[in-house]
């Protein structure tokens, strides 16, 4: 959990006033004063102005790499600022995906002798070290038609330098539109499983079935002409489904909704296609009731706002057990008019 990242977004946006008169010409260029404007809220306004002035900062900074008066950052704020803007210049909300990615690798990030960085090193780190990531993320998925979805930044550790080892998280989708499908019987538990009478649908299942009726719940479509940002304060999960908390009271064990996240093994009895199939009528609405209720459970809990989810089937290498896995991204969400990243986005896709 990164709950320091509220209270450091909430002082770095005093720290950046000066920037932002800088950039006040340009972000008022974006800005339809009627109709776009009175559609965010002050505290939207507020976390766009301080991230496009931070991102006038790596520019200037990036340009003029020799500049002695520079702003110090820890590790966990240069990471609440980097990810801010990653995730408002490059990444897609709003879409929908038929299949997804989490890929993490890891850079380091220098510290000077009190564990901070400066803006001119931040700058080519942003620019060079982590996009450069993120782009080799990608090409290791490959899918055709690939969107970067969020990208999730954390400090793993230090090394024997003293240096933060900062984790990249990127989850990538492939854009997909939802398939009609009229098949009675249910779903498989996982990827590439089809329909339980074994008529392939694509990479179309229980799983990622789950996973669009969420996010048709938690992220209703935006004004006209506006689009969602966010960034990730807190990732849930995967969640391990059977953990005793997550057991359904009183039911017998015989792998069928036995617990609130999707999960069978052969410690209670043969798994065979039965227990494979998600039936519509039944476990379906069951499963999706459980999963709603996870992200109220954490966004209460965290007082933050979900942003996506992953759900995906899981056997395990001895086919003793099948799982779902699912993770929950949590953070802050806002709106803004997509005329302000749409540039960025094109750019970086291409």
């Amino acid at each position: 959990m990164r709950k320091i990242k509220i209270i450091a977004l909430a002082t770095m946006l005093i720290v950046f006033a000066g920037v932002m008169v800088m950039i006040n010409s340009c972000t008022k260029n974006h800005i339809d004063e009627g109709i776009q404007k009175s559609l965010i809220d002050e505290e939207s306004q507020a976390i766009t102005a301080h991230i496009l002035a931070f991102k006038e900062k790596m520019k200037i900074y990036r340009e003029n790499p020799g500049l002695k008066t520079e702003e110090k950052y820890t590790a966990d704020s240069a990471m609440l600022e980097l990810e801010s803007l990653l995730n408002f210049n490059f990444c897609y909300a709003n879409i929908e995906t038929d299949k997804k990615e989490f890929v993490t690798t890891e850079i380091t990030m220098p510290l000077d002798a009190l564990n901070e960085i400066g803006d001119s090193t931040l700058s080519q780190l942003y620019y060079e070290k982590l996009i450069d990531s993120i782009q080799e993320q990608m090409l290791r998925v490959n899918y055709p038609n690939m969107k970067l979805l969020l990208v999730d930044l954390k400090q793993t550790g230090t090394d024997s330098n003293g240096d933060a080892i900062i984790s990249i998280g990127s989850l990538i989708g492939n854009e997909g539109s939802i398939i009609a499908v009229t098949q009675e019987d249910g779903w498989w538990y996982g990827y590439l499983g089809g329909t339980c009478e074994h008529i392939y649908q694509g990479e179309l299942d229980a799983a990622i079935i789950l996973e669009w009726d969420i996010k048709f719940l938690h992220c209703p479509a935006p004004p006209p002409n506006m689009m969602r940002r966010y960034t990730i304060i807190h990732t849930e999960g995967p969640l391990t489904p059977n953990l005793p908390e997550y057991r359904i009271p009183n039911d017998p064990l015989d792998n069928y909704m036995d617990y609130r996240v999707y999960y069978a093994t052969t410690a209670v009895g043969p798994i065979t296609d039965d227990t494979k199939c998600i039936s519509n009528d039944m476990e379906m609405p069951f499963y999706f009731g459980h999963y709603n209720d996870f992200i109220n459970e954490f966004e209460l809990l965290y007082q933050l706002e979900f942003v996506d989810c992953m759900i995906q089937g899981y056997i395990h290498d001895d086919q003793s057990y099948i799982q779902h896995k699912y993770t929950i991204f949590l953070g802050e969400v806002w709106l803004i008019p997509i005329s302000w990243v749409i540039e960025d986005i094109m750019t970086y896709n291409n």
